[in-house]
């Protein structure tokens, strides 16, 4: 549970990062260099920004 005890709080805390579609590993960060261009941190991959995007 959160610090506050906020369930919502805890909700964010135990959600999971969006997998990379070429190599699997969890994206933390993304860095977007273009309309079509950007790479998945920490793996590095070379992502489309649509992939980026949190259901």
């Amino acid at each position: 549970m959160g610090v506050n005890g906020d369930p919502e709080e805890q909700d964010r805390e135990s959600a999971s990062f969006p997998e990379c579609p070429r190599c699997g590993s969890e994206i933390v960060a993304t860095t977007v260099s273009g309309p079509a261009t950007g790479s998945a941190v920490p793996c590095g991959c070379r992502v489309m920004p649509p992939v980026l995007e949190f259901e």
